[in-house]
């Protein structure tokens, strides 16, 4: 029985857990931006994976759908070194998360810019604990979603040898709607739905 079994076996859905579950945020920078004048940034843009390790168990979200595994399986590969930041205990269910996510992170609705890693990440720590991921880790994602600066980021990508194109299966996601829907399913997050409204209208790919 591997790991990813026996956490959902221990975690029947929309039960908390006996033992709270420690959640950690794994980030690795996977490359650096050009910033300045066609970006309008002062501060550096890095652009990170990061995925969520829950007790043994890490989850993320690819081209394949999210995927669950080893803690620090998908940044075993990459050059920079990974941090992980502690996040807190949780007595959610990680099979309820997993099934609730679901249906918005589908297998083949990656997307560098509207629908990434990062995406996944920042709802499901709100899912676990109710609180959002650090802007620092999306910020080149709102970027791409802020009309007038995406030209910039598009020449920013190619400058560093990326030709981004767009997954027509990802256009007009919103991590705003997910946690809309994960306040519906728990009243007691304590976000508020009128301000995931009001972003959604602002940052909408």
């Amino acid at each position: 029985m591997g790991v990813h079994q026996s956490l959902m076996e221990a975690a029947p859905l929309g039960l908390g857990l006996n033992n709270g579950l420690p959640v950690r945020l794994a980030a690795t920078a996977l490359f650096h931006l050009p910033t300045g004048a066609k970006l309008r940034m002062a501060e550096p843009a890095n652009a990170y994976h990061t995925s969520v390790v829950i007790g043994g168990t890490e989850f993320s979200f690819g081209g394949e759908g999210i995927r669950t595994s080893v803690p620090l399986q998908t940044h075993a590969h990459m050059k920079n070194p990974t941090e992980v930041e502690d996040l807190g205990d949780t007595y959610a269910s990680p099979y309820a998360m997993m099934d609730m996510l679901a249906p918005w992170f589908q297998p083949g609705t990656y997307d560098l810019i509207c629908k990434n890693c990062n995406s996944f990440s920042d709802s499901a720590v709100f899912f676990m604990l109710g609180i959002r991921l650090a802007s620092k880790y999306n910020r080149i994602e709102k970027l791409g979603k802020a009309g007038q600066k995406r030209v910039g980021l598009m020449s920013a990508l190619k400058v560093i040898g990326l030709n981004y194109q767009a997954n027509p299966y990802s256009q007009g996601f919103a991590v705003e709607d997910v946690l809309q829907h994960i306040v519906a399913y728990n009243p007691n997050s304590g976000y508020d739905p009128a301000q995931i409204a009001h972003k959604r209208k602002k940052l909408c790919c």
